[in-house]
């Protein structure tokens, strides 16, 4: 992976021209969209280069894990079920001390979490500082 920094030394001040080729249906239509939006195929495709390279990529989706257990070979299987409804599997063939162990991990990482933030009722949930004016009662 080259660094911006590496890269802007091999390239001229200011502008660097990119290009591509297309069909030539594809070259008519970027023409005939560009002339009824009132602009040039640079300005276009500048444009959706900067837009692509700025937004910052969706890393999350929404779902829910789900620990199914197979009583022919006693063992579990972790899966996550998106909320479109789509399946995956995880890990297979889970010993129940693997299991107990991830359970075990999970728990104490959630109350190392909550210690840490100061989270001491059980249904209370994390409150950004800021919402409340940047401390807490306590002075924390």
């Amino acid at each position: 992976m080259v660094t911006i920094k590496e890269a802007a030394l091999n390239m001229p001040d200011e502008y660097v021209s990119v290009s591509t080729r297309l069909p030539k249906v594809d070259a008519i239509l970027l023409q005939n969209k560009c002339k009824n939006q009132g602009t040039t195929t640079s300005e276009y495709i500048r444009n959706l280069i900067k837009k692509n390279i700025d937004s910052p990529q969706k890393n999350f989706i929404a779902g829910k894990n789900k620990i199914k257990y197979n009583k022919l070979n006693n063992s579990f299987s972790w899966f996550v079920q998106l909320d479109s409804g789509q399946e995956t599997k995880i890990l297979d063939n889970l010993s129940l001390d693997f299991v107990k162990n991830l359970k075990n991990e999970i728990e104490e990482s959630i109350t190392e979490r909550n210690e840490w933030v100061h989270q001491t009722e059980k249904d209370s949930v994390s409150i950004p500082k800021k919402l409340i004016g940047g401390e807490d009662k306590d002075g924390h």
